[in-house]
């Protein structure tokens, strides 16, 4: 960050990319009180904000409410607020965006609304992908609720996608400590 201020000082121009670097840091590294700070500076420079740089602040927002645990769902409702304002700043989210968003209410518990918004990606005319699909059907098992978990796998499968690994082995844990049935495990082949 000096040397950015040094860069700064000296006259040079800080462009969408340096700005997306910066506050991708501060996102992983969990301080996402600077990394809004700097995106708020980023505006009020000039520097226009591109689907690059709300991917990361959700992306951000979201991850770290996880990590913070459930007392944080604020960070989430901050990345919901966010994800609705991206229209009115000219910007389209797409498979990825949507995708992030719709883990982050995994997360945060509100399944529905998972649900909801990825009904309003289709209707949007953005399709599903693996990575949403595998999100969805991990946070339903998490929940215990497998017939939507079910729905979700034949709709992922319809589409030609395939469970991840991760998925998988949220199946072969559930069954071998008896949380699942063995029937559950075919619809996956």
């Amino acid at each position: 960050m000096r040397l950015f201020r040094k860069m700064c000082v000296r006259g040079v121009v800080a462009n969408t990319v340096t700005y997306n670097t910066l506050i991708q840091g501060f996102c992983q590294s969990g301080k996402l009180n600077v990394a809004k700070e700097l995106f708020q500076e980023m505006v009020s420079q000039g520097v226009h904000p591109d689907i690059v740089t709300y991917k990361i602040l959700l992306d951000g927002l979201c991850d770290n409410g996880e990590v913070e645990g459930m007392c944080n769902a604020s960070k989430v409702d901050d990345a919901w607020d966010l994800f609705c304002s991206l229209p009115s700043k000219g910007v389209k989210p797409d498979v990825k965006t949507y995708t992030i968003m719709i883990g982050g209410l995994c997360k945060k518990g509100s399944l529905s609304e998972a649900g909801m918004l990825c009904k309003k990606m289709e209707e949007d005319g953005i399709a599903p992908n693996d990575c949403t699909y595998n999100t969805l059907i991990r946070a339903h098992l998490r929940d215990g609720d497998f017939a939507t978990s079910a729905k979700f796998i034949e709709e992922m499968k319809s589409c030609g996608f395939s469970p991840d690994v991760s998925t998988v082995k949220m199946v072969m844990d559930m069954l071998a400590d008896g949380r699942m049935k063995k029937s559950f495990l075919d619809m996956l082949s």
